[in-house]
C-alpha cells in the first residue's frame, strides 16, 4: 500500500474516500489525541484546504459537522473556530457512536430492517394485550416525548413475539433515544411530535387491520421522517444527486403551464449539478416542449415507465414493452366493453377511432393527433413494439365505466400494470414497466444510490417511484395512495408545490 503523502501542519493528504468524512476523521482524531488542545484555534479554511488537499467547501461542511458534534466552537471576528473546552468534550466523546448524521443514518438503516420485520410479525402474532400496550403508548392529543416514543417501539418489538427481534429493537431504539433525549430535544417539539404520533398511529392501525404491507410501509415512512429531522438537527445536508419529477399535476400548474418559479427552481437544481429527470405517462414527443423549456439534456421516463427515451437522438435507451399476445387480449376486451383502443409504439400513436371530445382535448393540451386512425390488429401481428395500450372509457356511462374498470383489472392486473392517469383513461403497460424501474436504471448508470434521489409526484402511477426514492414528495393535490407512499407532502400544483419542494428539500 502506498503511504499517504503529508501536507502542512501534520495533516495527511486526503485519500479517495468521501472527502468530507475524511476531513472530519482527521480533524477529530487530532482533537481526541490531544494534538489540538481545548481552546486552540484551528487554521483558516484556506490553510486547512491546502494542507488536506481538498476544496474549501469540503472543509466548511466538515467543520459544520464537527461543531454539531460539540467538538468545535465558532467565535466572533478574529476568534475564529476553536476546539471546545474540556467541559464541553467528555459527554460528546463518551457517546462517540452517534455523533454524526452518517452514524445516526447507519443506525436507522439497521432499525429499518429489523423494525419493518417486527411490524409484519406483529400483524401475524399480536394479541389483545399487545395491541393495548401499543395503544397505551400513544399520549393524548400530540403530547409526545422521548419516553412515549421509546415505549411505542418497545411495544412493537414485544408484539413480534420473537425474543431476538425484541432484544435487537430494544437495543437499537435505546441507543438512539438515549442520544435523542439529551441531544435532540427539538425532535419532540412541534410540528415533529404531532407528525411522529400520527406515524405511530398509522403503524398501529395497519397492525389492527392485519395489513402487513401497510404496517411495513408505515414503519419505513416513520423512520425515514425521523432520519431527515435528525439530519437537520445535526447540521447535515442531504446529498441529492438526482431529481425525478412528474409532469401533469406536478410540474404543470395547468394543462400546459410551467410557472416562472418552477422554471427557476429546476434551473437551480440543474445548475447545482443535480440530474433532473422528467417522468410521465405521456409519450416522449409530448414531453419535448417541457424538456426544452426547462433546459434539460437528460433522458425522459415516458409512457408510465415503459420507456427511458433520449429526446436528442429520438431513440429508446431502455424499454419494457407489452407481449403481443397480451396486447391482443386487451384489445379484444376493450372493444367488447365499448372502449376506444389506443397504442403507443416507438413514440407513435395509433388509435382505432377519434371523436369530437378527443379532438378538443388535443387542442387543450397541445397534443399532436394520432399518427394513424383505424384497426390495430396489424400491430399485434407484426414485430413493432407495443409500449403502452390505453383504453378510453370516457364515452361510457358512469355505471358502464365502473364495470369496465372492474373487468379489466380482474382480467389483467396480474399480468400488467394498470393506472387511470385521468378520469376514464386507463393506461396498460408491461408488468416490468414503472417509473421507479426506469429511474433506478437511470440512477445506476450514473452510480447514484436511491438514497440520493428525490422524487415528486401526484398520482397512483407515481407510488412505486415515491417509495423507491430516498425522499418521496407528494403534491398537495396528490391521490391518497401517492400521499401514503411519500415521505413529505408539499403544496398543490396550483400553488407552486413542486417549486416549493425543490427549494425546501433539494436546494
Amino acid at each position: 500500500m502506498t503511504p499517504p503523502s503529508h501536507g502542512g501542519d501534520g495533516y495527511d493528504r486526503v485519500t479517495p474516500r468521501r472527502v468530507v468524512d475524511e476531513v472530519v476523521r482527521q480533524i477529530r482524531g487530532r482533537i481526541l489525541e490531544g494534538d489540538l488542545q481545548p481552546g486552540a484555534r484551528l487554521p483558516s479554511e484556506r490553510d486547512l484546504a491546502e494542507a488536506l488537499g481538498v476544496g474549501r467547501p469540503a472543509v466548511r461542511e466538515a467543520l459544520r459537522e464537527l461543531r454539531a458534534q460539540g467538538l468545535l466552537l465558532t467565535g466572533r471576528g478574529r476568534q475564529g473556530t476553536r476546539v471546545a473546552s474540556d467541559r464541553a468534550l467528555p459527554a460528546r466523546v463518551a457517546d462517540d457512536r452517534l455523533t454524526t448524521a452518517r452514524q445516526v443514518n447507519h443506525l436507522l438503516e439497521l432499525r429499518m430492517a429489523v423494525e419493518t420485520h417486527a411490524a409484519t410479525l406483529a400483524v401475524r402474532r399480536a394479541d389483545a394485550a399487545d395491541l393495548e400496550a401499543l395503544r397505551a403508548s400513544l399520549p393524548v392529543d400530540d403530547a409526545l416525548g422521548s419516553g412515549d416514543d421509546k415505549r411505542f417501539h418497545d411495544a412493537l418489538a414485544a408484539a413480534s413475539h420473537n425474543p431476538l427481534v425484541r432484544e435487537a429493537v430494544e437495543d437499537l431504539v435505546g441507543r438512539l433515544h438515549d442520544r435523542a433525549a439529551s441531544g435532540f430535544p427539538a425532535l419532540y417539539e412541534q410540528p415533529h411530535r404531532a407528525a411522529i404520533r400520527d406515524q405511530h398511529l398509522a403503524i398501529l392501525e395497519a397492525i389492527y387491520a392485519g395489513d402487513e404491507e401497510a404496517a411495513r410501509q408505515s414503519v419505513v415512512q416513520h423512520l425515514g421522517y425521523v432520519g431527515r429531522i435528525l439530519d437537520r438537527l445535526l447540521g447535515a445536508k442531504r446529498d441529492v444527486r438526482m431529481l425525478v419529477c412528474d409532469l401533469d399535476g406536478t410540474l404543470l400548474a395547468g394543462p400546459r403551464l410551467v410557472t416562472e418559479r418552477t422554471r427557476e427552481a429546476i434551473a437551480s437544481a440543474r445548475d447545482d449539478g443535480i440530474t433532473v429527470v422528467l417522468a410521465s405517462a405521456r409519450p416522449p414527443r409530448s414531453m419535448r416542449v417541457y424538456h426544452l423549456l426547462l433546459g434539460l439534456t437528460t433522458p425522459v421516463i415516458a409512457a408510465n415507465g415503459a420507456l427511458l427515451w433520449d429526446l436528442e437522438s429520438s431513440i429508446p435507451l431502455a424499454r419494457e414493452s407489452i407481449d403481443h399476445r397480451l396486447a391482443e387480449a386487451i384489445f379484444e376486451m376493450g372493444r367488447d366493453l365499448g372502449a376506444i383502443v389506443n397504442v403507443e409504439s416507438d413514440d407513435e400513436w395509433f388509435a382505432e377511432r377519434v371523436n369530437e371530445r378527443i379532438l378538443r382535448g388535443l387542442k387543450t393540451y397541445g397534443v399532436e393527433p394520432p399518427h394513424r386512425v383505424g384497426p390495430l390488429d396489424d400491430l399485434v401481428a407484426g414485430d413493432d413494439p407495443i409500449d403502452k395500450v390505453f383504453l378510453d372509457l370516457r364515452d361510457l356511462s358512469s355505471e358502464a365505466r365502473d364495470a369496465a374498470r372492474e373487468a379489466l383489472h380482474g382480467a389483467f392486473e396480474s399480468r400488467a400494470n394498470l393506472t387511470e392517469t385521468a378520469e376514464g383513461l386507463l393506461d396498460v403497460v408491461s408488468l416490468r414497466a414503472s417509473k421507479a424501474i426506469m429511474a433506478q436504471r437511470m440512477a445506476r448508470s450514473r452510480r447514484i444510490q436511491a438514497d440520493q434521489v428525490t422524487a415528486i409526484g401526484d398520482n397512483d402511477n407515481d407510488v412505486t417511484l415515491l417509495r423507491w426514492a430516498g425522499t418521496g414528495i407528494a403534491m398537495g393535490n396528490a391521490t391518497v395512495a401517492a400521499k401514503a407512499a411519500a415521505d413529505l407532502v408539499t403544496s398543490s400544483n396550483l400553488r407552486d408545490g413542486a417549486a416549493e419542494a425543490v427549494e425546501t428539500w433539494v436546494l
